[in-house]
This record gives structure tokens, C-alpha cells and sequence, in this order.
């Protein structure tokens, strides 16, 4: 009787790590990336909304992060791909291996591929931003201008507003001198004239007034550098 409970509890463990192996590629994820000769913890998190479509979020545990952003995610069968948008906008192009991992690499603008591989710890926890508030008409579309670097160098950068059906608003800005577009622009409120956001990537924020005219936007920038102006017109 003994041997063959030991027989069944073998079967049946067999039976989970083979489930588990051939599940899809949600869950929570960790694994360790390699970085001038310094090892950097990372975490992913993947999972399917109520919509059926794939959402995610990165950690990286050392710096105490969670909610990092992912973009263009994209899943298809066992292949994950996706940008790193705080990690330097660096795209990961992942597969789910035959023995249950997520391995492939990260390629950085600065440099890579670099290897990467991930072990399932538990269940998904994805953390998206939160939703914003819609905005007003005024605000609500594309927005250019430039910011003056230390070294009185230009940088363009283009910021876009749209409010969606469920009344919250879907914010964006571009970088094109870095080739860094769509980067999610978050917490963004606004009363009356006066308007405020985030750029969680560059640990930044911005807040200053719209004109009256609903034709000018003057910001400052703050981090904690400092602050720098900027003011952005309507296209």
C-alpha cells in the first residue's frame, strides 16, 4: 500500500510539472540580468485581462520598483516580446522553453543582446498605471516644443492627449532626437487652466497653465536636478 501511494503521488506530481511546463507564459516571473559585470534582479509579471488581452508589468526588486511599463506586447504561442520602457527602452524577445522558462534576450539602444532568463515564481501580479482623468477639449490633442539641455543643445519633444470612451485620458510623449516615442505619460490632472503630469521614466514631472487661448502650454520640468522650462504649442 505504501509503495503504490508513493507510485500515485509520483504520477501525480508528474502529471503537475508536465501541466506546468506547458502552460502558457502567465505568471509571475523573476530572473537576473548581467550588466558590466554587476547582476541586476528583474521581474515580470503576464497575465490576460477580462478583455482576453495580454497585459504586463515589470519589477526590478533591488531598487525596491514595481509597475515598471511594458509596450507593444506582444504573445504569440510561445513567444513573448515586449519594451522595457524603464529599462531604457530595451526590447525583450523572450520564449517559453520546453522545461518551463522564459529565455531569450534584452537589446538596449546602448548596446546587446544581452541573455536573460526567467523562472516562474507564482501567480501574475501586473501593475499598470493608473487611469486618468479625460481632459478638456483645449488640452485634448498633440502638443510640441523643445527642452534646452545643459549644454543650450535642443531637444524636441512632442506630447499627445486623447480622451477615450470611459472618460479617462491616454497620454504619450515622443522624443524624436532620441528615437524614444510613444513613452506613457502618467498621473495627469488638470484644473482649469492649470496642468500637471508625470514621466515616470525620466523620474519627472511637469506643471505649469494652459493660455486662455488653449493654444500654449507653459511647463516646468522637475526632477530632482532641478527644474528646466518648457513650453509646448498646439499643433
Amino acid at each position: 500500500m505504501f509503495i503504490r501511494t508513493l507510485r500515485g503521488a509520483g504520477v501525480a506530481m508528474f502529471l503537475a510539472s508536465l501541466m506546468w511546463a506547458q502552460a502558457g507564459p502567465d505568471g509571475h516571473w523573476e530572473g537576473t540580468l548581467k550588466v558590466d559585470n554587476r547582476q541586476v534582479g528583474l521581474s515580470l509579471d503576464l497575465a490576460k485581462n477580462e478583455k482576453a488581452e495580454w497585459i504586463a508589468s515589470m519589477g526590478m526588486p533591488s531598487e525596491n520598483a514595481t509597475g515598471l511599463v511594458v509596450k507593444d506586447l506582444a504573445v504569440s504561442g510561445k513567444s513573448v516580446k515586449f519594451m522595457a520602457v524603464e529599462l531604457m527602452m530595451s526590447i525583450c524577445d523572450l520564449t517559453l522553453t520546453a522545461d518551463g522558462k522564459l529565455a531569450g534576450t534584452i537589446t538596449g539602444q546602448r548596446g546587446g543582446p544581452l541573455p536573460i532568463e526567467f523562472k516562474r515564481t507564482g501567480e501574475a501580479k501586473v501593475a499598470l498605471p493608473a487611469a486618468s482623468p479625460a481632459v478638456s477639449k483645449e488640452l485634448e490633442g498633440d502638443w510640441e516644443g523643445s527642452l534646452q539641455g545643459p549644454d543650450g543643445a535642443l531637444h524636441p519633444l512632442v506630447f499627445h492627449f486623447k480622451n477615450l470612451p470611459d472618460k479617462t485620458v491616454a497620454a504619450t510623449m515622443d522624443s524624436p532626437d532620441r528615437n524614444a516615442m510613444g513613452m506613457p505619460v502618467n498621473d495627469v490632472r488638470q484644473t482649469g487652466q492649470k496642468v500637471e503630469f508625470g514621466l515616470k521614466i525620466a523620474q519627472s514631472s511637469f506643471q505649469g497653465s494652459l493660455n486662455k487661448e488653449g493654444t500654449e502650454l507653459a511647463l516646468q520640468m522637475i526632477n530632482e536636478a532641478g527644474s528646466l522650462p518648457v513650453t509646448l504649442r498646439k499643433k
